[in-house]
């Protein structure tokens, strides 16, 4: 059967057809997009999206939390009444003062604070959403220490806490000595791994650290640093457990610094004893316990108080 259609009809015809398919193939996608962006609750006026939860729910993972819609949802809350909260007493953190809030968090991971921020850039949160919450737990930290100033623990409390303990000292005073292999930043990666066979060799023979670093002095490229004693209250977790997993006249795994690759030999471990930094992590922490409490009550105040519209 002939067509009526003429040529150039027939043309425009087809071109509207694939129009049309490409429109209903794009439906779906702006469709997804907008609903992403749809605002699904809003907190004193504060808008919360879609792609706001789900950033949070990645980022609890990353935090090792509850990570479903809820816990995302309730997260997000907090985090604008907090922010606001900080915000309305003039506290401000910049970006690049969040540090202080990553270690915290890293600590009670029992990781490191690099380790941290990799895990969260591996889950796929952005660097906005997370600096913000940052910010915000930060924030409302400073804020609530701030508001507690002049509060301590009592001489009965920490008198209290020390008996828990029979007494004794929790604290460890480590002797170490850094032994490091020198690096400068022009050398290949070849290099650098025949400086960390180098480092290895040395640390299955050091045995005892008289002889050890007396050997270490003798070895081309490397530097013994002067001893030091430090307190375990004033070391990291994850910097506290190699001490201690390291049997005393060893080495630590050589780790990169910034000077090289650098290991640490444990040269004495023991009970401190005095007992003033022992008496120092126990007021500190019992303060600390208050002014998570307060922290708590604080927003729980505030979220009564909230005006919060779900869309």
């Amino acid at each position: 059967m002939r067509s009526c259609f003429s040529p150039a009809l027939r043309h425009g015809l087809v071109r509207l057809g694939l129009l049309a398919v490409l429109v209903a193939a794009a439906a779906p996608i702006a469709l997804d997009h907008a609903k992403a962006q749809a605002i699904a609750l809003a907190v004193n006026g504060d808008p919360i999206t879609n792609i706001d939860i789900e950033q949070r729910m990645k980022l609890l993972r990353a935090l090792h939390r509850p990570a479903g819609r809820d816990a995302a949802v309730e997260s997000m809350i907090s985090d604008r009444l907090m922010y606001h909260e900080a915000s309305h007493y003039g506290v401000t953190i910049k970006d690049n003062e969040i540090g202080e809030q990553v270690s915290t968090d890293a600590n009670k991971m029992k990781t490191t604070p690099a380790a941290l921020l990799a895990e969260i850039e591996h889950a796929g949160v952005q660097r906005d959403h997370f600096i913000g919450y940052f910010k915000s737990e930060l924030g409302f930290a400073v804020l609530v220490k701030a508001l507690n100033k002049g509060v301590e623990a009592s001489e009965v409390q920490v008198r209290a806490e020390l008996a828990k303990g029979g007494g004794k000292s929790a604290v460890t005073d480590y002797t170490i000595r850094q032994v490091v292999f020198t690096l400068s930043p022009e050398d290949s990666p070849a290099t650098i791994g025949e400086r960390a066979k180098q480092a290895e060799a040395l640390r299955a023979k050091f045995s005892s650290c008289p002889a050890g670093l007396a050997y270490a002095k003798t070895l081309q490229g490397v530097a013994v640093r002067e001893p030091l004693t430090r307190s375990s209250t004033s070391l990291s977790v994850p910097l506290k457990e190699l001490l201690d997993k390291t049997p005393l006249g060893h080495l630590t795994p050589p780790s990169r610094s910034a000077s090289g690759l650098e290991m640490v030999a444990v040269c004495d471990k023991a009970a401190a004893k005095d007992d003033t930094e022992l008496r120092k992590t126990i007021s500190d922490r019992l303060l600390q316990a208050h002014i998570d409490e307060d922290a708590k009550a604080r927003l729980k105040d505030m979220r009564s108080r909230a005006v919060i519209e779900k869309r």
